[in-house]
């Protein structure tokens, strides 16, 4: 305590200025020594000696720099390595990562022996060359009994690329706690070998470590990945015998894998277990709705996320505003058109090209070019969103302008990427230009190394059959490496009923129906084509097929919004409010039983007619 007056009388003296935590804090206790290497907070730090001068220049918080301690450490006329570790492991926390660096130097300049807390403070600082350095400096003075030099070694070498190295480095360690099996399976995450990750993490569970929510959270973002549930399902198991079900950081991981491959009612019962949920858990919920197509439940989260008075962030304004790409809802989008303005957030990207997208798909193309020109920065999804909604639009001159546009401006964030062809092959397609439709598919499209995808052959063939190009888009079928799905045949098939191409129509029916499709849409299709040219027995068997095989068609939809309120219909509904209209058939001598004659009678008159 002496000591420690007589220091403060000298920094005074001095003209330096001391906080008063700074002052303080030689009148606490003696505590223990924390673990060394981490920063200096409650969870740990390096040692706080009692009895050195050192002492004083640890007591400072995070905020301001250490400023104060540099200057009094320049005046003391010898120290420790104690100090020089207090001083190396400040900078490091305060980012001053390049004098952390200097700092070291300048003790080894100075005779002063560095030991494993030094190390394990400036290694956080260090590349991979100079950390190169720093291990081969460890090994000649340390005894490797520290598990955080270890740690803090593995990491620079993961950071550095060398997994290798880094794996080396953790087999040797004697001691693994927590923190140093953390460290590696997180690496493995970042540097996308999951695979590694997932056997380390077994090899954790047979030593018996004990997880955590880091532990989880890496594990569950590998998981997320792989599309793998039943994995996403023992690891939530794990998550309730652990007791971490109450951690929001794992329980937000967890969001994150059911939202994308679970089902939103398991999402909604995970969501209502957290009990502050933050904006990523609400936008998480809110996307988990928008990705399975039930729009007004992602809309209802929305608002009860308002209530409860957390602030929505640019993912959730984007998780939103795509679900009404899908309705349509242009009365919506503009509400929150409106609201993303009162927050601030319209010059995020996201948001940017989210809203530029609702526009263009709900028809309002000018508007979306406006909000286009005007965003601040300009990434890939924007530039897409942009061309695709010109091509919904039938603005096909405009959208290969656009594209123009945006390979003018040799951008690393501009570059054309597979989305683009479709969205210029979709402009063609329904601006009827076959010849620029070929031209990109041909030459553009490998000029920046992309291989044509089932969705680029699908448009080319759309292009060529709304020509009556039919056998062309059958040639490029038969060259594709891809294997054609029923979308596509089916396109092709309604181009031959189209232009009466029986011939293409025929080989075209035998592959959909040796192929065993699931969607009756094809097979709709052929039935049609095959009473168009009276085989009706062939018509009769493709629909005993469809019957037989429980592929019936599925009833058409489609909604409009009135005054506020989204009315949906489908065929043959009638129950909706103005039922009216139902009653007034058979009163207006519009009942189908008087209209309707079988089909397979038609042709047969109109001949009979013809003769007479």
């Amino acid at each position: 305590m002496l000591e420690a007056v007589r220091l403060h009388v000298a920094v005074l003296k001095g003209g330096l200025r001391i906080t008063p935590t700074a002052a303080t804090s030689s009148c606490e206790p003696a505590r223990g020594p924390a673990r060394p290497g981490t920063p200096m907070t409650s969870s740990g730090g390096c040692p706080r000696p009692t009895s050195s001068p050192s002492t004083r220049c640890s007591g400072s918080p995070p905020p301001p720099p250490p400023d104060d301690a540099l200057a009094l450490f320049r005046r003391m006329p010898a120290a420790d390595s104690r100090t020089w570790n207090i001083l190396i492991a400040g900078l490091v926390r305060n980012q001053r990562h390049g004098e952390a660096a200097a700092l070291f130097t300048g003790m080894l300049r100075g005779s002063v022996t560095p030991d494993d807390v030094t190390f394990a403070a400036v290694l956080p600082c260090c590349g991979l060359l100079l950390g190169r350095q720093v291990h081969a400096l460890a090994v000649r003075v340390c005894s490797w009994a520290d598990p955080v030099l270890g740690t803090n070694l593995a990491r620079m070498y993961a950071a550095g690329g060398e997994i290798y190295d880094a794996e080396k480095v953790f087999e040797d360690m004697a001691d693994r706690d927590l923190v140093a099996w953390n460290a590696l399976i997180s690496s493995y995450s970042k540097l996308r070998m999951g695979d590694r990750g997932l056997r380390l993490f077994r090899q954790m569970m047979v030593c018996g470590t004990r997880v955590d929510a880091f532990t989880i959270a890496a594990v569950l973002d590998e998981i997320a990945g792989r599309s793998c549930i039943c994995g996403g399902m023992q690891i939530h198991s794990l998550m309730i015998k652990s007791d971490l079900t109450g951690d929001r950081f794992t329980c937000n991981a967890l969001l994150n894998l059911y939202s994308k491959w679970g089902s939103p009612a398991d999402v909604g019962k995970l969501f209502d277990e957290i009990l502050e949920p933050d904006p990523v858990s609400w936008t998480l919920l809110i996307a988990a709705f928008s990705l399975s197509g039930r729009q007004d439940e992602a809309m209802e989260t929305f608002f009860r996320m308002r209530i409860s008075d957390v602030r929505p962030n640019s993912f959730t304004f984007g998780s939103l505003i795509s679900s009404f790409c899908g309705t349509n809802s242009f009365d919506g989008a503009k509400q929150f058109h409106a609201l993303i303005l009162k927050t601030g957030l319209e010059s995020d990207v996201v948001v940017g090209s989210a809203i530029v997208d609702t526009y263009s798909k709900c028809g309002d193309i000018m508007d979306g070019m406006k909000l286009f020109r005007s965003l601040p920065r300009k990434d890939l999804v924007s530039w897409n969103g942009i061309i695709c909604g010109l091509a919904q639009n039938g603005e096909a001159a405009k959208a290969m302008e656009i594209f123009d546009e945006m390979v003018a401006l040799d951008r690393d964030d501009a570059v054309p990427n597979a989305v683009t062809f479709v969205g210029l092959l979709s402009a063609c397609s329904h601006g009827g230009l076959v010849g620029e439709g070929l031209r990109y598919f041909s030459k553009i499209l490998p000029a920046y190394s992309i291989s044509p995808q089932a969705e680029h052959y699908a448009i080319v063939i759309d292009i060529l059959a709304r020509a009556g190009l039919v056998e062309e888009a059958e040639a490029i079928l038969a060259a594709s490496p891809l294997q054609p799905d029923a979308v596509t045949w089916s396109t092709l098939l309604a181009a031959c009923r189209k232009h009466g191409n029986l011939t293409v129509a025929r080989r075209i029916a035998g592959k959909l129906l040796a192929g065993g499709r699931e969607d009756p849409s094809p097979c709709v299709l052929l039935a049609n084509l095959c009473s168009a040219g009276e085989e009706w027995s062939r018509a009769s068997k493709i629909r005993e097929l469809m019957t037989t095989g429980g592929h019936e068609k599925t009833p058409g939809n489609s909604w409009i919004e009135i005054r506020g309120y989204r009315h949906s219909f489908s065929a043959g509904l009638a129950h909706h409010f103005p039922i009216a209209i139902h009653f007034m058939i058979p009163f207006k001598r519009c009942s189908p039983t008087r209209s309707v004659w079988p089909l397979t009678s038609v042709k047969k008159r109109e001949r009979e007619r013809e003769r007479a």
